[in-house]
């Protein structure tokens, strides 16, 4: 008895910290998100970057891997400008509880209503955007 509580307990720790992708569709074609992985999934076939950029068409794409040592990425955007950006993990990294700062950068997506592609962000004007978690970790989009 007391093995199949401590096996059932286990289980539902691991559930706990577990993140359910996100499903949406496009035309006929389902689609998934896993926000720990900041990676876009058909079935169980990661997409390329091609292939996501052909599903947001809007948004210009920033890799994980093309941010410098320090975590910031550079770019430029004009004073009044807004520029859509989507965040693109090509890493192993995972990044389970990070947050997009500040949360008027945070993006809707408006083919589902249960949960957020945190990837998707606009840029206002010349305000850095973070990619930041609770412990300190952070990526930075630094706009010139």
């Amino acid at each position: 008895m007391k093995k199949i509580f401590l096996t059932l307990a286990l289980a539902l720790s691991f559930n706990a910290f577990a993140q359910d992708d996100i499903r949406f569709n496009i035309g006929e074609r389902e689609f998934s998100y896993n926000p720990d992985t900041l990676k876009f999934y058909e079935g169980s076939i990661t997409l390329s970057t091609e292939e996501v950029q052909a599903l947001f068409p809007d948004y210009e794409i920033i890799l994980i891997s093309k941010f410098d040592k320090e975590k910031k990425y550079k770019m430029k955007n004009s004073l009044f400008g807004s520029k859509k950006i989507l965040l693109l993990n090509n890493d192993v990294r995972t990044f389970h509880n990070f947050f997009v700062y500040p949360t008027s950068s945070r993006n809707e997506f408006k083919e589902f209503k249960n949960g957020e592609i945190k990837s998707l962000i606009t840029i206002y004007g010349k305000k850095n955007v973070r990619l930041k978690h609770q412990g300190g970790d952070e990526f930075e989009i630094v706009v010139k």
